[in-house]
Protein backbone atom coordinates (compact mmCIF):
# COMPACT_ATOMS: atom_id res chain seq x y z
CA UNK A 1 0.00 0.00 0.00
CA UNK A 2 2.75 2.48 0.71
CA UNK A 3 4.61 1.44 -2.57
CA UNK A 4 1.36 2.52 -4.13
CA UNK A 5 0.74 5.42 -2.55
CA UNK A 6 4.02 7.00 -3.03
CA UNK A 7 3.61 6.27 -6.73
CA UNK A 8 0.39 8.22 -6.79
CA UNK A 9 2.14 10.71 -4.88
CA UNK A 10 5.20 10.76 -7.05
CA UNK A 11 3.02 11.14 -9.98
CA UNK A 12 0.88 14.07 -8.73
CA UNK A 13 3.74 16.29 -8.54
CA UNK A 14 5.10 15.37 -11.97
CA UNK A 15 1.92 16.24 -13.45
CA UNK A 16 1.81 19.70 -11.54
CA UNK A 17 5.43 20.14 -12.65
CA UNK A 18 4.51 19.19 -16.31
CA UNK A 19 1.60 21.50 -16.82
CA UNK A 20 3.73 24.70 -15.02
CA UNK A 21 6.62 23.51 -17.79
CA UNK A 22 4.10 23.10 -20.57
CA UNK A 23 2.71 26.59 -19.96
CA UNK A 24 5.83 28.00 -19.59
CA UNK A 25 6.74 26.79 -22.54
CA UNK A 26 3.90 28.25 -24.77
CA UNK A 27 4.97 31.68 -23.23
CA UNK A 28 7.95 31.73 -24.88
CA UNK A 29 6.39 30.51 -28.20
CA UNK A 30 3.52 33.15 -27.81
CA UNK A 31 5.35 36.56 -29.11
CA UNK A 32 7.27 34.31 -31.99
CA UNK A 33 5.25 35.11 -35.17
CA UNK A 34 4.52 32.39 -37.56
CA UNK A 35 7.56 32.72 -40.74
CA UNK A 36 4.66 33.04 -42.91
CA UNK A 37 5.54 33.58 -46.91
CA UNK A 38 9.03 35.27 -46.62
CA UNK A 39 12.02 35.44 -48.61
CA UNK A 40 14.87 33.24 -47.46
CA UNK A 41 16.60 36.48 -46.07
CA UNK A 42 13.84 37.00 -43.97
CA UNK A 43 13.15 33.87 -42.95
CA UNK A 44 16.88 33.62 -41.44
CA UNK A 45 16.69 37.25 -40.37
CA UNK A 46 13.07 35.76 -38.58
CA UNK A 47 15.15 32.75 -36.87
CA UNK A 48 18.03 35.29 -35.89
CA UNK A 49 15.51 37.18 -33.57
CA UNK A 50 13.84 34.89 -32.03
CA UNK A 51 16.48 32.16 -31.65
CA UNK A 52 16.30 32.83 -27.72
CA UNK A 53 12.63 32.12 -27.40
CA UNK A 54 12.85 29.02 -29.49
CA UNK A 55 15.78 27.85 -27.39
CA UNK A 56 13.66 27.97 -23.99
CA UNK A 57 10.67 26.63 -25.70
CA UNK A 58 13.20 23.67 -26.41
CA UNK A 59 14.63 23.54 -23.41
CA UNK A 60 11.45 22.92 -21.94
CA UNK A 61 9.80 20.57 -23.92
CA UNK A 62 12.69 18.05 -23.39
CA UNK A 63 11.22 17.77 -19.49
CA UNK A 64 7.47 18.43 -19.79
CA UNK A 65 6.77 15.53 -21.38
CA UNK A 66 9.53 13.34 -19.36
CA UNK A 67 7.35 14.59 -16.34
CA UNK A 68 4.18 12.41 -17.71
CA UNK A 69 5.74 9.21 -17.50
CA UNK A 70 5.49 8.93 -13.66
CA UNK A 71 2.09 10.61 -13.60
CA UNK A 72 0.69 7.65 -16.00
CA UNK A 73 1.94 5.19 -13.87
CA UNK A 74 -0.17 7.38 -10.69
CA UNK A 75 -3.03 7.49 -13.15
CA UNK A 76 -3.28 4.36 -13.99
CA UNK A 77 -3.06 3.14 -10.49
CA UNK A 78 -5.88 5.59 -8.85
CA UNK A 79 -8.13 4.66 -12.22
CA UNK A 80 -7.46 1.13 -13.24
CA UNK A 81 -10.66 -0.08 -11.11
CA UNK A 82 -12.94 2.44 -11.65
CA UNK A 83 -12.81 1.09 -16.14
CA UNK A 84 -10.33 -1.00 -17.09
CA UNK A 85 -11.07 -0.57 -20.65
CA UNK A 86 -11.13 3.28 -20.53
CA UNK A 87 -8.29 3.54 -18.15
CA UNK A 88 -5.80 2.00 -20.53
CA UNK A 89 -6.75 3.40 -23.37
CA UNK A 90 -6.47 7.05 -22.16
CA UNK A 91 -3.10 6.19 -20.57
CA UNK A 92 -1.91 4.66 -23.87
CA UNK A 93 -2.71 7.60 -25.79
CA UNK A 94 -0.71 9.97 -23.14
CA UNK A 95 2.23 7.90 -23.15
CA UNK A 96 1.65 8.21 -27.15
CA UNK A 97 2.20 11.71 -26.69
CA UNK A 98 5.72 11.56 -25.11
CA UNK A 99 7.72 10.50 -28.13
CA UNK A 100 5.62 12.69 -30.42
CA UNK A 101 6.82 15.54 -28.18
CA UNK A 102 10.33 14.45 -28.19
CA UNK A 103 10.96 14.24 -31.90
CA UNK A 104 9.66 17.96 -31.73
CA UNK A 105 12.21 18.72 -29.33
CA UNK A 106 15.01 17.44 -31.49
CA UNK A 107 13.37 19.66 -34.94
CA UNK A 108 13.70 22.50 -32.64
CA UNK A 109 16.57 22.04 -31.06
CA UNK A 110 17.96 21.61 -34.52
CA UNK A 111 16.82 25.41 -35.62
CA UNK A 112 18.64 26.77 -32.91
CA UNK A 113 21.85 24.78 -32.11
CA UNK A 114 24.81 23.65 -34.42
CA UNK A 115 25.57 20.51 -34.97
CA UNK A 116 28.94 19.88 -36.40
CA UNK A 117 29.24 23.85 -37.38
CA UNK A 118 26.65 22.84 -40.13
CA UNK A 119 24.12 25.46 -41.30
CA UNK A 120 20.63 24.65 -42.16
CA UNK A 121 19.48 26.68 -46.10
CA UNK A 122 15.97 28.18 -45.81
CA UNK A 123 14.15 26.01 -47.84
CA UNK A 124 15.58 22.91 -45.27
CA UNK A 125 14.34 25.41 -42.46
CA UNK A 126 10.65 25.71 -44.46
CA UNK A 127 10.54 22.15 -44.36
CA UNK A 128 11.50 21.62 -40.19
CA UNK A 129 8.71 24.48 -39.27
CA UNK A 130 6.52 22.39 -41.30
CA UNK A 131 7.28 19.11 -39.79
CA UNK A 132 6.97 21.07 -36.28
CA UNK A 133 3.66 22.38 -36.64
CA UNK A 134 2.42 19.18 -38.17
CA UNK A 135 3.93 17.29 -34.84
CA UNK A 136 2.21 20.30 -32.37
CA UNK A 137 -0.99 19.19 -34.59
CA UNK A 138 -0.71 15.66 -33.97
CA UNK A 139 0.40 16.02 -30.19
CA UNK A 140 -2.95 18.01 -29.20
CA UNK A 141 -5.04 15.41 -30.53
CA UNK A 142 -3.92 12.45 -29.38
CA UNK A 143 -3.53 14.65 -25.63
CA UNK A 144 -7.14 16.41 -26.44
CA UNK A 145 -8.53 12.27 -27.20
CA UNK A 146 -6.47 11.32 -24.45
CA UNK A 147 -8.26 13.87 -21.88
CA UNK A 148 -11.55 13.03 -22.63
CA UNK A 149 -11.12 9.43 -22.25
CA UNK A 150 -9.17 9.89 -19.08
CA UNK A 151 -11.91 12.44 -17.66
CA UNK A 152 -15.02 9.95 -18.66
CA UNK A 153 -13.03 7.64 -16.15
CA UNK A 154 -12.06 10.23 -13.22
CA UNK A 155 -15.92 11.44 -13.96
CA UNK A 156 -16.65 8.28 -11.48
CA UNK A 157 -13.19 7.97 -9.59
CA UNK A 158 -12.34 9.81 -6.76
CA UNK A 159 -10.87 12.31 -8.30
CA UNK A 160 -13.98 13.97 -8.44
CA UNK A 161 -16.55 15.61 -11.04
CA UNK A 162 -14.30 19.12 -11.37
CA UNK A 163 -11.57 17.19 -12.53
CA UNK A 164 -13.67 15.34 -15.16
CA UNK A 165 -15.29 18.83 -16.05
CA UNK A 166 -12.46 20.21 -16.34
CA UNK A 167 -10.69 17.67 -18.71
CA UNK A 168 -13.94 17.57 -20.88
CA UNK A 169 -13.32 21.48 -21.26
CA UNK A 170 -9.27 20.85 -22.07
CA UNK A 171 -9.78 18.06 -24.03
CA UNK A 172 -12.05 19.94 -25.94
CA UNK A 173 -9.99 22.81 -26.28
CA UNK A 174 -6.98 20.65 -27.11
CA UNK A 175 -9.07 19.69 -30.42
CA UNK A 176 -9.46 22.90 -31.47
CA UNK A 177 -5.91 24.64 -30.56
CA UNK A 178 -4.47 21.76 -32.85
CA UNK A 179 -5.40 24.22 -35.82
CA UNK A 180 -2.41 26.84 -34.56
CA UNK A 181 -2.33 28.05 -38.28
CA UNK A 182 -6.58 28.75 -38.44
CA UNK A 183 -7.22 30.04 -34.48
CA UNK A 184 -6.17 33.27 -33.28
CA UNK A 185 -3.57 34.31 -31.02
CA UNK A 186 -5.74 34.83 -27.97
CA UNK A 187 -7.96 31.33 -28.68
CA UNK A 188 -4.69 29.60 -28.54
CA UNK A 189 -3.56 30.84 -25.54
CA UNK A 190 -7.30 29.92 -23.74
CA UNK A 191 -6.35 26.28 -25.32
CA UNK A 192 -3.09 26.28 -23.58
CA UNK A 193 -4.21 27.54 -20.51
CA UNK A 194 -6.56 25.06 -19.65
CA UNK A 195 -4.38 22.44 -21.36
CA UNK A 196 -1.86 23.39 -17.92
CA UNK A 197 -4.88 23.72 -15.80
CA UNK A 198 -5.73 20.43 -15.91
CA UNK A 199 -2.56 18.75 -15.58
CA UNK A 200 -1.95 21.29 -12.13
CA UNK A 201 -5.81 20.32 -10.74
CA UNK A 202 -5.56 16.41 -11.56
CA UNK A 203 -2.22 16.87 -10.24
CA UNK A 204 -3.27 18.47 -7.19
CA UNK A 205 -6.22 15.93 -6.56
CA UNK A 206 -3.84 12.85 -7.03
CA UNK A 207 -1.26 14.09 -4.25
CA UNK A 208 -4.15 14.89 -1.91
CA UNK A 209 -5.41 11.11 -2.53
CA UNK A 210 -1.73 9.86 -1.96
CA UNK A 211 -1.62 11.62 1.64
CA UNK A 212 -5.28 9.95 2.48
CA UNK A 213 -5.62 7.07 5.19
CA UNK A 214 -8.01 5.35 2.81
CA UNK A 215 -6.91 1.76 1.31
CA UNK A 216 -6.09 1.94 -2.30
CA UNK A 217 -8.70 -1.07 -2.96
CA UNK A 218 -10.94 2.36 -1.65
CA UNK A 219 -10.29 3.90 -4.93
CA UNK A 220 -12.44 2.22 -7.45
CA UNK A 221 -15.02 4.89 -6.88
Amino acid sequence: MQLKQGVVKFGGIALILAGVLFFIQFLFMLPVPAPGATTDAELMAWLAEWKFNLSMADELLFFAPLCLIPAIAALYQVLVKTDLPKTLLGCALLALSIPVYILLVIILGRLVYPVFHIEISAESLKLMFSLYYGGLHTAALIMGISTIVLSLVILKSPLGKAAAYLGFAAGILDLIGSFPWLIGTTVMFVCQLAFAAWFVVLGARLTRISRSAMPMSALKG
